[in-house]
């Protein structure tokens, strides 16, 4: 009976082996999945941060303060009417007319950084590529 304890033993020291490495492959799947998920978090980081870098780099090609913050109400809250644009732009700054804001968005539309989309008025956004090499 000395060799069958000895089997015995032996097969219990190998399901202790396999469920060790049972328990570290759901462990690294796990990781992996906690990897996956970072991984898509970081895309969606680095788009962002992309959008916010070519906002920036358009407002620098605009020498007022009005039109750097027509630029950047219309990429925070997308296309906007000359009305909510200018509500926007008075939060940025405290002060802004409808009649300025219509005069600076054609010349905004004129630079390529801004354009009309169809809408309830006259409505905006910050055009894709908007002037930038990206």
């Amino acid at each position: 009976m000395g060799e069958l304890d000895e089997i015995k033993e032996l097969l219990f020291k190998i399901i202790e082996r396999l469920d060790r490495l049972e328990s570290r492959m759901r462990s690294a799947e796990d990781d992996l999945r906690s990897l996956e998920m970072y991984k898509s978090l970081l895309r969606a980081y680095a788009s962002i941060l992309g959008s916010v870098a070519r906002v920036e780099r358009m407002a620098q090609l605009v020498t007022s303060d009005i039109d750097r913050n027509i630029i950047r109400a219309l990429a925070a809250k997308g296309p906007l009417n000359i009305s909510q644009l200018t509500e926007e732009v008075r939060k940025l700054r405290g002060s802004a007319s409808r009649r300025v804001i219509s005069e600076r968005l054609k010349a905004l539309e004129e630079k390529g950084l801004v354009e009309r989309v169809n809408g309830r008025g006259k409505v905006y956004r910050v055009k894709s590529g908007g002037g930038i090499n990206d």
